[in-house]
């Protein structure tokens, strides 16, 4: 077996790991609707965490670049390649929808049915287990932007299929969905009707918007 000297070993320690232990960070993308601000982009930058601009045109074969993709604040569904983007999460993509327009909602992007209801002026975790959630006191996700009042997000999830767990619901129309997650495939996909407006101005909504983040990117960099 061969010795090394002192110097020797401690040039190895300066060195450090090879490029083989290298972790790769996960590679986002944000699609958003024309005109509208991205939370999305709000939330990474405060976390300074890279992302590409993408258009809702891109290739199907180019969706797999991307760890995680956030389709963004109001963006119409109905004008995304539906299949491309089931596609997606079903070879193991991370997909994450923030308050989709209400009008030109389609749930041909989604693994299982959903569909899209009224908005909502504060919603109900129901549960609070799960880490997007960590750190927020209470049951009770209310102010999150302002427009003739505080309210949460500009849609809710009507009927949502078994397949999706409900993290939390609209708190006076108790059956529709606010946050639902599901797995596909090997991939993941989150919707939630939420907006952020108040991010890094109110508590509750710079919380979630960082365990929300959080998540999905450990998820993506898992892929």
């Amino acid at each position: 077996m061969p010795r090394f000297g002192p110097i020797f070993v401690l040039l190895l320690l300066l060195a450090g790991p090879g490029p083989s232990a290298a972790q790769t960070a996960p590679r986002v993308g944000i699609i958003q609707a024309t005109g509208m601000g991205s939370f999305g982009a709000t939330i990474l930058a405060h976390r300074q965490t890279p992302f590409d601009t993408i258009p809702s045109s891109i290739a199907g074969a180019d969706l797999g670049r991307y760890d995680l993709i956030v389709i963004d604040n109001l963006f119409r569904l109905q004008d995304l390649n539906g299949p491309a983007f089931k596609a997606y999460v079903q070879n193991g993509g991370v997909l994450l929808v923030i308050n989709p327009r209400v009008d030109g909602f389609s749930r041909g992007w989604a693994p299982y049915e959903i569909f899209a209801g009224e908005h909502t002026v504060e919603a109900r975790i129901t549960n609070r287990k799960h880490p997007i959630f960590a750190g927020i006191s209470g049951d009770k996700l209310a102010d999150f932007a302002e427009s003739n009042g505080a309210f949460v997000g500009n849609c809710s999830l009507t009927e949502p299929a078994r397949e999706w767990k409900v993290l939390a619901r609209h708190a006076r129309l108790s059956r529709n969905a606010v946050i639902v997650e599901a797995a596909f495939g090997t991939g993941h996909v989150v919707v939630a009707c939420t907006r952020f407006d108040h991010y890094d101005a109110k508590a509750t909504p710079t919380r979630l918007g960082d365990n929300l983040f959080g998540y999905l990117l450990s998820l993506a960099a898992a892929r």
